[in-house]
């Protein structure tokens, strides 16, 4: 399966990685015995200022309870509050002044460990930002890294009739915005290995030592995906490239390919192999023509796919999906402090879904220089059953560090600008829902509702048998006007499926309304849904069904990992 846009032309300006293949269950591993915390700050829709933060912390062994705490201007410390999940927003902070965050992790009475943020500092939210809109079809421009001297360079790749790599062609610019000049540079008839052949998880890189584009792909014969090969090609800019050669480096199967440039223009391949169950990261030759050797095996028997590496703060963080088809995914990550050394165990980010779609590319906004970082997550909504929705779409998802940890969380709307290297968070409204009492139509003991809005996408509400319909609900405490619904849905990976749902309110626990009706969900894993001029206490989650892709049948049990509600105070 080819996992990238189902289009006959595939427009290349910077590393891109496409392919996917199935494979075996993951599994997530335990949370250790430390925790950082880390926050973004993030701006509330139709406001101004960029004065909230979203914290998060990673998950400790035992732990029954953490302290967050808040400095302002390097003052005492002082708690906010006494949670049991993992995240927490902070509102209405103050311009002008700074933030440090401390989180403290208690197993019953005991402290177990304790951690500091980064320092934050709230602005005004500053003029001439573009929008990515995570709930349609967006996509994040970037500028284009392949650029030799004055000349800007994209390379389309067209198929032919038949089915199977046609030609690339490049276009140049000289303003990275109108393209042309179209060229062929590289067509199936100049090497025997490209006749029958399609390229997948394509990086095109300029080496500066020797004035060279370095092509690399997975490489495979254009009708299966029996060879398991890398490729690589090379071109001065502006002429033909010259193929070099197809491969398994050092014997071993590749599939899914990233290639990472480090900060002394060393380079790496890192590969998955032996059917998507190991990822091995070997070292380029000088001029990244050719494997040098092995460097390790990161990950064994872990069915990880789409690897790919960013170093940020001299700490290297390596993201992955779970072998999953076209579906959406459980997405992990892990760090080492050297490339060649001890990399940390796989650890969660997100929500279990990677909010519907599948860890993808991660990148700073600003090339090369820039702070913020984006998780660039797929959606190949062509591959999934059951939805009319036949194309791919983007999730910019804001990635903050803190010290070998990550962490990363949904936003309808990330505003950001390039060049200024700024990345602003918008949320619609604040989140009412974590913590306040949760009742459901069944639950079992291990599982309560209560686990639905803690505020940790790691922990889930589950009810008893398989009985449809099947509530879940949530008293804000008050009426309050709400203006988003966020739910991270439990699925089963290959028997994945499409929830079918409303949203209720309430203002009296009494008589309901049906704010929403989401019974036409299409979405996998995760929904957000904007409710509009809506006023209400309570707020229910009705399940009517599940619509699973490979099973006429419903035999899931009625169950969720998240729920946030959105909006703001009516008093």
């Amino acid at each position: 399966m080819i996992k990238g846009k189902p289009w006959i032309v595939i427009v290349i300006t910077l590393m891109l990685l496409t392919v996917h293949l199935t494979s075996s269950a993951q599994t997530v591993h335990a949370a250790g015995e430390e925790t950082h915390i880390a926050a973004t700050l993030f701006v509330l829709k139709n406001e101004s200022e960029v004065s909230n933060a979203k914290i998060h912390w990673a998950p400790v062994q035992g732990a029954t309870a953490y302290e967050l705490y808040r400095s302002e201007n390097d003052e005492p410390y002082q708690l906010l509050q006494t949670l049991t999940g993992t995240t927490m927003d902070d509102y209405d902070l103050n311009i002008g002044s700074s933030y440090k965050y401390q989180v403290k992790s208690y197993g019953g009475t005991s402290l177990l460990t304790s951690a500091v943020s980064p320092e934050y500092t709230p602005y005004s939210l500053p003029e001439n930002l573009t929008t990515f809109d995570n709930t349609t079809q967006s996509t994040l421009m970037l500028p284009n890294e392949l650029k030799v001297g004055d000349t800007y360079y994209r390379f389309n790749f067209v198929q032919k009739s038949s089915g199977g790599f046609g030609e690339m062609i490049q276009q140049t610019s000289t303003d990275d915005i109108t393209y042309g000049n179209d060229k062929v540079v590289l067509s199936y008839t100049d090497h025997p290995d490209l006749a029958n052949s399609k390229f997948e998880g394509i990086n095109i890189l300029y080496h500066a030592p020797t004035n060279k584009f370095v092509f690399w792909a997975h490489y495979e014969n254009s009708t299966d995906y029996t060879l398991a090969r890398v490729s690589v090609a090379s071109a001065t800019p502006g002429e033909d490239f010259t193929f070099h050669k197809s491969f398994r480096p050092e014997g071993n199967q590749s599939r899914d390919i990233s290639i990472f440039k480090d900060d002394d223009d060393s380079a790496y391949l890192i590969s998955t192999a032996n059917n998507n169950s190991d990822t091995i990261l070997y070292k380029l030759t000088s001029d990244w023509l050719d494997v040098d050797h092995q460097v390790s095996v990161i990950y064994q028997n872990q069915h990880r796919e789409l690897p790919k590496m960013i170093k940020k703060d001299d700490i290297y963080y390596l993201f992955s999906s779970q072998a999953a088809g076209w579906y959406p995914s459980i997405p992990l990550y892990s760090s080492a402090t050297s490339i060649d050394g001890d990399w940390s165990e796989l650890r969660t980010i997100g929500n279990t879904s990677t909010f519907s779609a599948q860890s993808g590319s991660v990148m700073r906004v600003k090339p090369d220089t820039g702070n913020n970082v984006v998780m660039v997550a797929y959606r190949w909504m062509f591959g999934w059953a059951g939805t009319q929705n036949g194309t791919t779409e983007e999730r910019l998802l804001p990635v903050w560090f803190s010290d070998g940890y990550a962490f990363y969380d949904y936003f309808d709307q990330v505003l950001y600008n390039t060049s200024d290297d700024v990345v602003v968070p918008v949320q619609n409204g604040k989140l009412l829902s974590q913590g306040k009492p949760a009742t459901a139509q069944t639950a079992t003991g291990t599982n309560p509702a209560s686990y639905a809005n803690d505020g940790n996408y790691q922990t889930e509400w589950v009810g008893t048998g398989s009985s449809w319909p099947h509530w879940w609900k949530v008293d804000l405490g008050s009426v309050q006007q709400l203006n988003n619904v966020q739910i991270s849905w439990w699925m089963q990976k290959g028997s994945e499926g499409f929830y079918k749902y409303k949203i209720e309110t309430s203002t009296d626990n009494v008589n309901w309304t049906v704010a929403l009706d989401r019974t036409n969900n299409t979405s996998y894993g995760f929904t957000s849904d904007t409710l509009s001029s809506i006023n209400a206490r309570y707020v229910r989650i009705n399940m009517q069904n599940v619509a699973l892709h490979n099973n006429p049948n419903n035999w899931y049990t009625p169950r969720l990992w998240e729920v946030k509600v959105f909006g703001s105070d009516t008093n």
